[in-house]
This record gives C-alpha cells, sequence and structure tokens, in this order.
C-alpha cells in the first residue's frame, strides 16, 4: 500500500507539466464567444494575447451611437488593467451617415472616418491611420436600433507615433447594448 501512495505522488509530482496554469492553450480560445445579442462582451488579441475586459465596473467595455450636428457618432470602447497596467482599446467614426450591418475601413481618426485606436498607460496612443496601405477592417453584423444592440468584428495595425512600436489587433469581436 505504501508502495503504491509513493508511485501516486510521484507520477503526480513528476508527471505534471507545471506550465499548464500557464499556458491556458490557445488565446482564441480565452476571448468572448462571437454573439449577437446584446451580451456585453468584448475581446481581441494583442499581438496574439488574449485582451478581454471585465462585463462590469470602470474598465467594463461600453457604446454610444449618437446623432449629433446632423450627423452620427459611435465609440465602442473597452479597457484592461489601471495605473501602469491600463491598456484600452477605442473603435469609432465622428460624423457618419446611418449605420447599417455592414464593413467600415479603419481609417484616421477625424471627420467622414472610422478609426481604430489603441492605448497604453503613460500616455502611449497607437494610431490605426499609419497602415493606410492596410487599413483595418470592421465589420458590424448586428445593429439593431430598436433594442439598441450593436455586434461585430475588428481588425487593425497602430504605430506609436514617437516610438515607432508596431501593435497587431486581430480577431476583435464585441456583442454590446449601446446608449443613444
Amino acid at each position: 500500500m505504501k508502495k503504491t501512495i509513493l508511485l501516486l505522488l510521484l507520477a503526480l509530482t513528476f508527471g505534471c507539466d507545471k506550465d499548464d496554469d500557464n499556458n491556458p492553450g490557445n488565446p482564441v480560445d480565452q476571448l468572448p464567444t462571437a454573439t449577437q445579442t446584446g451580451a456585453q462582451t468584448f475581446g481581441c488579441l494583442i499581438d496574439g494575447k488574449a485582451f478581454v475586459p471585465p462585463k462590469f465596473g470602470s474598465n467594463a467595455p461600453n457604446a454610444f451611437y449618437q446623432f449629433v450636428g446632423g450627423a452620427y457618432t459611435l465609440g465602442i470602447n473597452a479597457a484592461t488593467g489601471g495605473g501602469t497596467e491600463l491598456k484600452s482599446i477605442n473603435i469609432g467614426c465622428l460624423d457618419m451617415p446611418i449605420m447599417t450591418v455592414n464593413s467600415y475601413t479603419l481609417k484616421e481618426f477625424i471627420s467622414g472616418n472610422y478609426f481604430g485606436e489603441y492605448r497604453k498607460a503613460a500616455g502611449f496612443i497607437f494610431d490605426g491611420s499609419s497602415f493606410s496601405q492596410q487599413p483595418g477592417n470592421l465589420v458590424i453584423t448586428r445593429f439593431d436600433p430598436v433594442n439598441f444592440i450593436i455586434s461585430g468584428t475588428f481588425n487593425f495595425k497602430a504605430k506609436e507615433l514617437s516610438t515607432g512600436e508596431i501593435i497587431e489587433i486581430t480577431e476583435g469581436r464585441f456583442d454590446m447594448q449601446y446608449t443613444n
């Protein structure tokens, strides 16, 4: 009996991969499911690592779609961390015609364009407009102005203008209720 327990303990000690807890598998599997129900979810990969903000609290994803000054403005944003660990993603448009289920090109943050932006603590702003040859993409898969639901996918590259650091945002997805 003692030999059996000793063998079992040895097998558990040496037979386990200590990196199992540090290696959660495919990062895409950590992202929320792409739904269209207003589930208040947001997620993407930032340089291949999962970015998933909490569903509630100060970093929870939020969205707005408003008619201001004769045109529509869209804002979708989410964040993780805080202080020196803060990371946030903003996707939106300024002064656009009414939104529909469609694909939109993410360009620069100016009136008349859709844009993608990534921010890190300490004021680093990664602007997607640096990649006009390879613009990002926003696909609205559900836009429901009766129930105030917006869902879709996105991807873009962005460059930090002062350092030149480039990040790639892929596999982006969101399913949110918006305010107007």
